[in-house]
């Protein structure tokens, strides 16, 4: 499944209908009060939602699409989505902000199973394929406000011979991992609906349930715990500052809001991805520690970059329960590769994987968590992220169901977010970055050179870094400029 920008979504002609979420209003007696607190993400992700909402903020949904086979049945549809409306505690949630005094807090309330209706309404047939994307677009970005019940919105484009379906949620209810399930899982809805019988999916566990226990683990972290000690350094190291990209893509401190641009390349096929394997594996490392090598390596090349800095997202899906349940399960931790002139790529894997090794326990504490014990933001400006997604619930379909996951436009002056995605197919990069002549200066040719570099180890050809003198490398910058910014995914 590609993970890709809204624009680059292509969907054929059809009747568009919108289906959205209804239930009571927000203090009727629908809904139940509910001591289980938000997560140290949906907190922080809401608070900036409502920080931003005076001046206008962008979206912040994920979504997916994917296709139904045949003529729609709209009865089978409409229970599909309740069903899996039904089957996620998170989707009947809502986090109201309040203050009490200088301290502010989340009142949670909650929908009970079978409570939640849906409202249809058709908006017609569109013929053009690029009014199609705007109009998906538009409502996907009205219907996921984060401070409002429902965040979350399905749509259909119905032809006589198949359906487009596509959910969209805000990010308080779901991660990056969590998008790539509903396609399955609403399929198999649908289509026990269609048999009369019970879907075959598993049982989840709830990500409300997740919440509290995290904020109890959290609490426990003090000034002193080895995890705030590492990452208090790692801040140190970097000026006071998460990582900026390994080149300056942004002109001064502050610069102005820059709408973002992206992209998906393909780096391997499936068979080039398992011989990129085998030789991390003769090497010692592993797939994911093999790309931060490149990555590294095409840093030093270019930038003459010798201490790789990045972010990188880990699940926190430490439960059984948890593992199949829609919510927001990521933890982000500090990597730093050191890449002197001359190392072989050996020693690059190496380094890569002794930083992911000593990366992983620190994603035990929130960000948020770590703003208040550090007392300084920490804001992520370049983030790299990796899943193999091959062995996922229904990934060997995914082609056959046109299933493709999305994320919303964003403005950033600085933001850079790399996610490498092994499939089936083989392994992508898909990227986000200022759509700015320094953003495009800098970032395309990085792109370039990691996708060459990683293509050279899976032909059994591993490139080393280029001697410790390179005069025509610019200078890679430390720091940045400080904006406000939303928790990656």
């Amino acid at each position: 499944m590609k993970f890709i920008d809204i624009w680059d979504l292509k969907v054929a002609a059809g009747q568009l209908t919108v289906w959205r979420p209804t239930a009571g209003p927000p203090h009727s007696s629908d809904w139940m009060p509910d001591a289980r607190p938000a997560s140290y993400l949906q907190e922080a992700h809401l608070n900036d939602a409502l920080n931003a909402a005076a001046g206008g903020r962008g979206p912040s949904w994920l979504a997916t699409s994917f296709e139904l086979p045949g003529s729609l049945d709209e009865y089978a549809l409409c229970k599909a989505f309740t069903d899996w409306i039904n089957r996620h505690e998170v989707l009947r949630s809502r986090l109201e902000p309040y203050a009490d005094g200088d301290v502010l807090g989340m009142y949670r309330s909650t929908l009970r199973p079978g409570a939640v209706g849906l409202m249809r309404a058709e908006h017609g047939h569109v013929d053009d394929p690029r009014e199609l994307s705007a109009r998906l677009e538009a409502v996907l970005d009205g219907s996921t406000d984060p401070l409002a019940w429902p965040s979350f919105v399905f749509l259909t484009v119905r032809r006589p011979d198949s359906t487009t379906v596509c959910v969209g949620l805000d990010h308080h209810n779901v991660d990056g991992y969590a998008v790539l399930l509903i396609a399955h899982e609403i399929r198999e809805l649908y289509a026990a609906a269609l048999d009369d019988r019970r879907a075959c999916l598993t049982e989840v566990g709830s990500y409300l349930d997740f919440a509290g226990p995290e904020r109890q683990d959290a609490a426990r972290l003090h000034g002193d715990h080895e995890a705030v000690r590492q990452w208090r350094e790692f801040v140190a190291e970097g000026g006071g500052r998460l990582p900026e990209f390994v080149v300056p893509v942004a002109d001064g401190d502050a610069p102005a809001p820059v709408p973002q641009t992206g992209g998906l390349d393909w780096l391997l096929d499936a068979e080039g991805a398992r011989a990129f394997e085998m030789e991390c594996r003769r090497g010692g490392g592993d797939f994911f520690s093999g790309l931060l090598a490149c990555l590294a390596l095409a840093g030093q090349r270019l930038a003459g970059q010798e201490d790789f800095r990045t972010v990188t997202p880990f699940h926190t899906r430490s439960e059984r329960r948890f593992h199949r349940s829609l919510g927001w399960y990521v933890g982000i931790a500090p990597v730093g590769v050191a890449v002197r002139g001359g190392d072989v790529f050996a020693q690059v894997l190496k380094e890569s994987g002794e930083a992911l090794r000593r990366a992983r326990p620190l994603a035990c504490a929130p960000l948020a968590r770590l703003t208040e014990l550090l007392g300084i933001p920490l804001e992520p400006r370049f983030m790299v992220s990796y899943m193999d997604i091959r062995s996922l619930p229904g990934a060997g379909r995914w082609a056959e169901w046109n299933a493709t996951a999305l994320r919303s436009r964003r403005i950033h002056p600085h933001e850079v977010y790399l996610w490498l995605m092994r499939t089936r197919e083989g392994v992508y990069l898909s990227h986000r970055h200022p759509d700015s002549e320094s953003g495009r200066a800098a970032v395309l040719p990085y792109l370039a050179e990691t996708a060459r570099l990683v293509r050279r180890v899976a032909a059994g050809d591993p490139p080393s870094a280029v001697p410790r003198t390179h005069p025509h490398a610019p200078a890679a910058r430390a720091g940045g400029g400080r904006g406000k910014e939303s928790t990656p995914c």
